[in-house]
């Protein structure tokens, strides 16, 4: 095992790990094998420990996700390439649908006391950015509020769908289906 040199790729490291085991089935064991780490070194970088290194990685996919998914939606371009970029963001977010939803892991068991406020929020400003993208294309509230939530629903479903087949096609195809149904909803 390579020892990780950089608080960075300390960070990414912990992402990967927390995405594999959650937060529950991450051990100081776990983290020390696929780190390369000591225990004394983790807690040199993470004082307070996996729930400080859970919050470094919070605060990790948390600037990712703005980076590449919600940035998208609140660029000048027309609406069907806010949505595309969205989607290609999504895509990267989670390496093609390999990923586990991070938020979500941390939304189940011990992490949800600590993170259930943030990713609520997080949620729903995602919803709320896709709200005011399609109201900007003079679709009324209610409608924008129903189509936002079938984006992420489909997003989120087709994540879990590719990672409990290992069909990891179906998720580029799900997100090439959005793009076309939420557009074709929009624009027609």
């Amino acid at each position: 095992m390579v020892k990780i040199v950089s608080y960075k790729d300390l960070v990414d490291k912990l992402t990967d790990i927390f995405c594999e085991y959650g937060y529950d089935g991450t051990s100081l064991t776990i983290l020390s094998q696929n780190t390369g780490l000591g225990r004394a070194s983790l807690y040199y970088h993470f004082p307070g420990g996996k729930e400080e290194m859970a919050n470094a990685v919070y605060e990790k996919i948390t600037r990712d996700f703005t980076k590449l998914v919600l940035s998208p939606l609140a660029t000048d371009h027309n609406f069907p390439t806010k949505i595309k970029n969205m989607l290609e963001g999504i895509n990267l977010f989670y390496n093609n649908g390999q990923r586990s939803c991070l938020l979500d892991v941390f939304a189940i068991g011990s992490t949800k006391d600590i993170f259930n406020l943030q990713i609520k929020n997080a949620a729903l400003y995602w919803k709320d950015s896709l709200v005011k993208i399609i109201e900007d294309e003079g679709i009324d509230n209610n409608r924008a509020i129903l189509l936002s939530e079938e984006i992420i629903i489909s997003i989120e479903g087709a994540l879990v769908f590719a990672r409990a087949t290992g069909d990891f096609q179906s998720f580029n195809r799900a997100l090439e289906n959005i793009l076309l149904t939420i557009t074709k909803n929009i624009l027609d």
